[in-house]
Protein backbone atom coordinates (compact mmCIF):
# COMPACT_ATOMS: atom_id res chain seq x y z
CA UNK A 1 0.00 0.00 0.00
CA UNK A 2 1.03 3.79 -0.61
CA UNK A 3 2.34 5.49 2.50
CA UNK A 4 4.24 8.80 2.82
CA UNK A 5 7.34 9.76 5.02
CA UNK A 6 6.77 11.33 8.12
CA UNK A 7 7.98 14.60 6.66
CA UNK A 8 5.42 14.30 3.68
CA UNK A 9 2.54 13.22 5.87
CA UNK A 10 3.16 16.45 8.33
CA UNK A 11 3.51 18.58 5.46
CA UNK A 12 -0.14 17.16 3.50
CA UNK A 13 -1.46 17.55 6.98
CA UNK A 14 -0.67 20.99 7.25
CA UNK A 15 -1.53 21.86 4.08
CA UNK A 16 -5.23 20.25 4.65
CA UNK A 17 -5.22 22.40 8.22
CA UNK A 18 -5.09 25.70 6.57
CA UNK A 19 -8.04 24.32 4.01
CA UNK A 20 -9.65 23.24 7.00
CA UNK A 21 -9.26 26.38 9.04
CA UNK A 22 -10.91 28.37 6.16
CA UNK A 23 -13.59 25.98 5.71
CA UNK A 24 -13.87 26.50 9.78
CA UNK A 25 -13.95 30.26 9.04
CA UNK A 26 -16.55 30.39 6.50
CA UNK A 27 -19.41 28.07 8.79
CA UNK A 28 -18.51 30.41 11.50
CA UNK A 29 -19.98 33.53 9.55
CA UNK A 30 -23.10 31.50 8.31
CA UNK A 31 -23.66 30.76 12.19
CA UNK A 32 -22.48 33.84 14.20
CA UNK A 33 -20.62 31.75 16.34
CA UNK A 34 -17.34 29.68 16.27
CA UNK A 35 -16.67 26.72 14.48
CA UNK A 36 -14.04 24.81 14.98
CA UNK A 37 -12.64 22.07 12.23
CA UNK A 38 -9.65 20.13 12.89
CA UNK A 39 -7.98 17.30 10.53
CA UNK A 40 -6.43 14.90 13.36
CA UNK A 41 -5.15 11.94 11.44
CA UNK A 42 -4.63 11.05 7.70
CA UNK A 43 -4.06 7.56 6.53
CA UNK A 44 -3.99 6.17 2.69
CA UNK A 45 -6.02 2.88 2.52
CA UNK A 46 -7.55 0.51 0.14
CA UNK A 47 -11.32 -0.06 0.09
CA UNK A 48 -11.45 -3.33 2.64
CA UNK A 49 -8.87 -1.16 4.88
CA UNK A 50 -11.05 2.12 4.82
CA UNK A 51 -14.04 0.03 5.75
CA UNK A 52 -12.56 -0.91 8.96
CA UNK A 53 -12.59 3.06 10.04
CA UNK A 54 -15.97 3.93 8.46
CA UNK A 55 -19.53 3.91 10.76
CA UNK A 56 -19.98 -0.48 9.87
CA UNK A 57 -22.62 -2.41 10.80
CA UNK A 58 -25.14 -1.35 7.75
CA UNK A 59 -25.00 1.94 9.75
CA UNK A 60 -26.68 4.56 7.28
CA UNK A 61 -24.20 7.77 6.97
CA UNK A 62 -24.70 11.05 5.24
CA UNK A 63 -22.08 12.24 2.27
CA UNK A 64 -21.32 15.08 -0.13
CA UNK A 65 -19.04 14.27 -3.07
CA UNK A 66 -17.82 16.40 -5.46
CA UNK A 67 -15.29 15.34 -8.40
CA UNK A 68 -12.39 17.52 -8.93
CA UNK A 69 -10.25 17.41 -11.97
CA UNK A 70 -7.08 19.37 -13.09
CA UNK A 71 -3.45 18.48 -12.49
CA UNK A 72 -4.37 15.76 -10.43
CA UNK A 73 -7.36 13.86 -10.81
CA UNK A 74 -9.83 13.08 -6.93
CA UNK A 75 -13.10 12.44 -5.85
CA UNK A 76 -13.68 14.32 -2.22
CA UNK A 77 -16.27 12.74 0.12
CA UNK A 78 -17.23 14.47 3.45
CA UNK A 79 -19.12 12.12 5.44
CA UNK A 80 -21.13 12.31 8.71
CA UNK A 81 -22.89 9.23 10.58
CA UNK A 82 -27.34 10.40 9.71
CA UNK A 83 -27.57 11.45 13.37
CA UNK A 84 -24.52 13.97 13.37
CA UNK A 85 -25.73 15.04 9.63
CA UNK A 86 -28.70 15.91 11.56
CA UNK A 87 -27.44 17.88 14.62
CA UNK A 88 -24.95 19.70 12.34
CA UNK A 89 -27.57 20.90 10.16
CA UNK A 90 -30.21 21.61 12.89
CA UNK A 91 -27.69 23.57 15.01
CA UNK A 92 -26.47 25.61 11.88
CA UNK A 93 -30.21 26.59 10.35
CA UNK A 94 -31.15 26.92 14.25
CA UNK A 95 -34.26 23.93 13.38
CA UNK A 96 -35.66 22.11 16.26
CA UNK A 97 -37.14 19.59 13.91
CA UNK A 98 -37.61 15.93 15.63
CA UNK A 99 -37.72 14.26 12.17
CA UNK A 100 -35.18 10.97 12.02
CA UNK A 101 -34.15 11.95 8.15
CA UNK A 102 -33.14 15.15 6.32
CA UNK A 103 -35.38 17.10 4.26
CA UNK A 104 -34.44 18.37 0.78
CA UNK A 105 -34.15 21.83 2.29
CA UNK A 106 -31.74 20.30 4.67
CA UNK A 107 -30.02 18.21 2.37
CA UNK A 108 -29.49 21.05 0.21
CA UNK A 109 -28.10 22.99 3.40
CA UNK A 110 -25.64 20.04 4.07
CA UNK A 111 -24.16 20.45 0.35
CA UNK A 112 -23.75 23.84 1.01
CA UNK A 113 -21.34 23.13 3.63
CA UNK A 114 -19.62 20.18 2.25
CA UNK A 115 -19.01 22.44 -0.52
CA UNK A 116 -17.10 24.91 1.82
CA UNK A 117 -15.50 22.53 3.44
CA UNK A 118 -14.16 20.57 0.13
CA UNK A 119 -12.99 23.65 -1.73
CA UNK A 120 -11.73 25.31 1.14
CA UNK A 121 -9.77 21.49 1.57
CA UNK A 122 -8.54 21.78 -2.06
CA UNK A 123 -7.26 25.49 -2.33
CA UNK A 124 -4.41 24.97 -0.47
CA UNK A 125 -3.62 22.06 -2.64
CA UNK A 126 -3.84 24.22 -6.26
CA UNK A 127 -1.60 27.25 -4.86
CA UNK A 128 1.21 24.72 -4.55
CA UNK A 129 0.36 23.23 -7.83
CA UNK A 130 0.12 26.38 -9.03
CA UNK A 131 -2.78 25.29 -10.60
CA UNK A 132 -6.99 25.56 -11.02
CA UNK A 133 -9.27 22.34 -10.46
CA UNK A 134 -12.45 21.95 -12.07
CA UNK A 135 -15.19 20.94 -9.66
CA UNK A 136 -18.72 19.66 -10.01
CA UNK A 137 -21.61 20.58 -8.19
CA UNK A 138 -21.50 18.79 -4.85
CA UNK A 139 -24.03 15.43 -4.34
CA UNK A 140 -25.78 14.17 -1.49
CA UNK A 141 -25.69 10.96 -0.61
CA UNK A 142 -27.04 8.37 1.86
CA UNK A 143 -26.96 4.77 2.72
CA UNK A 144 -24.10 2.99 3.96
CA UNK A 145 -19.82 3.60 3.35
CA UNK A 146 -19.72 1.73 0.93
CA UNK A 147 -22.70 3.28 -1.32
CA UNK A 148 -21.72 6.77 -0.19
CA UNK A 149 -17.80 5.89 -1.25
CA UNK A 150 -19.16 4.30 -4.49
CA UNK A 151 -15.86 2.81 -4.81
CA UNK A 152 -15.12 0.50 -8.00
CA UNK A 153 -13.51 -2.41 -5.99
CA UNK A 154 -12.35 -4.34 -8.97
CA UNK A 155 -10.19 -1.07 -9.65
CA UNK A 156 -6.83 -2.57 -8.01
CA UNK A 157 -4.92 1.17 -8.53
CA UNK A 158 -7.46 2.91 -6.27
CA UNK A 159 -6.21 4.75 -3.13
CA UNK A 160 -8.66 6.23 -0.52
CA UNK A 161 -6.77 8.93 1.27
CA UNK A 162 -9.06 9.47 4.49
CA UNK A 163 -8.79 11.68 6.96
CA UNK A 164 -10.47 12.02 10.38
CA UNK A 165 -12.53 15.50 10.63
CA UNK A 166 -13.57 16.97 14.38
CA UNK A 167 -16.18 19.61 14.20
CA UNK A 168 -16.48 21.39 16.91
CA UNK A 169 -19.71 23.84 17.72
CA UNK A 170 -20.93 25.40 20.73
CA UNK A 171 -22.79 22.52 22.04
CA UNK A 172 -20.98 19.96 19.87
CA UNK A 173 -18.42 18.12 18.89
CA UNK A 174 -18.74 15.68 15.83
CA UNK A 175 -16.22 13.45 14.16
CA UNK A 176 -16.59 12.86 10.43
CA UNK A 177 -14.59 11.91 7.45
CA UNK A 178 -13.06 13.02 4.83
CA UNK A 179 -12.47 10.81 1.93
CA UNK A 180 -10.40 11.76 -1.38
CA UNK A 181 -11.06 8.92 -3.84
CA UNK A 182 -7.96 8.76 -6.47
CA UNK A 183 -6.00 5.77 -9.15
CA UNK A 184 -2.55 5.69 -7.54
CA UNK A 185 -0.95 7.87 -10.41
CA UNK A 186 -2.71 10.78 -9.13
CA UNK A 187 -1.71 10.40 -5.57
CA UNK A 188 1.55 10.42 -6.50
CA UNK A 189 1.76 13.49 -8.38
CA UNK A 190 -0.12 14.78 -5.56
CA UNK A 191 3.22 13.78 -3.30
CA UNK A 192 5.63 14.86 -5.62
CA UNK A 193 4.45 18.76 -4.90
CA UNK A 194 4.27 17.82 -1.64
CA UNK A 195 8.21 17.06 -1.58
CA UNK A 196 8.20 20.54 -4.03
CA UNK A 197 6.39 22.38 -1.37
CA UNK A 198 8.41 20.81 1.27
CA UNK A 199 11.96 21.50 -0.30
CA UNK A 200 10.42 25.07 -0.88
CA UNK A 201 10.50 25.99 2.78
CA UNK A 202 13.52 23.71 4.00
CA UNK A 203 16.03 25.59 1.68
Amino acid sequence: MFVLNDLQQDALLEIFNIGVGKAAAALSKMTSEEVLLSVPTLEFLEWEEAKQHLPGNGKIICGISQRFDGPFNTEAILMFPEEKSLEIIRYILGLDSLLERLTEMEQEALCEIGNIVLNACMAPIADIFSAEFRATMPEYRSGTSEHVLSVDVAETNRVIMLMLVKLQMEKHEIEGYLAFLSVLPDIQRLTANVDRFISEFTK
